[in-house]
This record gives structure tokens, sequence and C-alpha cells, in this order.
């Protein structure tokens, strides 16, 4: 019968001259701990300055509220006003008579509501402006009362409202 021969480990052991164990040289950490810091010292004002977000929250808030505001002058057949100042935003709307608005009526006392019962209004996060002040009013058609295109500045961000549709884009 023959002997099988015995079987070699996988792996060396000390005991066959290999002194080497698992791990990282400290030349390899401290490079990686280097590339940490660069990393970090770039990328982590970008984290904690929340201009950029404010800007685009209040932009699209402020493009939903003026799209509210048409859809509110075609559903009631009443003009709406939506006074853009730079740091803050309302909405108004005629007093409908009867179930008709007076087309010559310039008063706009009432304010616009969500069908929660809250007034359709905002204040620009700090530091955000708009530009430039605007009153646009939207007719029973949804149309406004501009004679051409008119674009609204928040931060970095654009608002194009178009004046024979009165529809509200980001170009």
């Amino acid at each position: 019968m023959r002997r099988r021969a015995a079987r070699r480990p996988l792996h060396r052991s000390r005991a066959y001259g290999c002194d080497r164990l698992g791990g990282y040289s400290v030349i390899e950490l401290v490079l990686v701990i280097a590339l940490l810091a660069i990393l970090s010292a770039v990328a982590a004002p970008r984290f904690f300055d929340d201009t950029a977000f404010d800007e685009r929250a209040y932009a699209d808030e402020l493009a939903s509220s003026l799209r509210y505001a048409q859809k509110v002058a075609v559903a009631s057949g009443c003009r709406v006003r939506a006074d853009i100042a730079a740091s803050s935003y309302s909405l108004t709307q005629q007093t409908p008579q009867a179930g008709h608005c007076d087309p010559a009526d310039a008063s706009f006392p009432l304010q616009v509501r969500l069908s929660t019962g809250e007034v359709m209004s905002g204040s620009a996060p700090t530091g955000v402006v708009t530009v430039p002040a605007l009153s646009v009013v939207f007719d029973a058609l949804g149309r406004t009362n501009f004679a051409t295109n008119q674009t609204l500045t928040v931060g970095s961000h654009a608002l194009l409202i178009q004046a024979d549709s009165g529809l509200v884009t980001k170009p």
C-alpha cells in the first residue's frame, strides 16, 4: 500500500521564513490620511453651505405659487395678482360678485388661500434675492398683463413667465 504524502499548508507561517503580517504600511496610512484631509478641506464647505439649496427651493416655491395663481384665475374667472418683491411674494384676488368679476375693478382685496386655508404668500430665505420686483396679473384665460415675456432671477436660478399663455418655466 502506498502512503499518501502529507499536505502542505496553504500559506506559509513564520516557521517557513515568512515574517510579513497582513496590513498597511505607515507610508500607505499617512498617504490615505493626507488625501482625506485634502478632500475634506475642499468638499466640506460645500456640504455646510445651504445657499444653493435655499435658492433652488425658493425658486421652486415661487414657480409653484405663480402656477397656482394662474389656475385660481382660470377656475374662478377672477383676476389674480402675484406681487413679487426682492424677498417675498403674495397672491391676491378680485372679489367675485354674483359669480362674476368686474374686469374694470383694479382692487385685489382677497388673499388667495390653499384648500387648507393657508394664505398663499412666502418669504425668501436669508441671502436669497429675487429680481426684478414684479406684479403679475393673471386673467380668466390664464394670460398675464405683460406685453413681453418676463424673466425672474432667484439667486442663480431663473424663471420665465410667458406673457401670452402665463406659462411659468425654468429655462
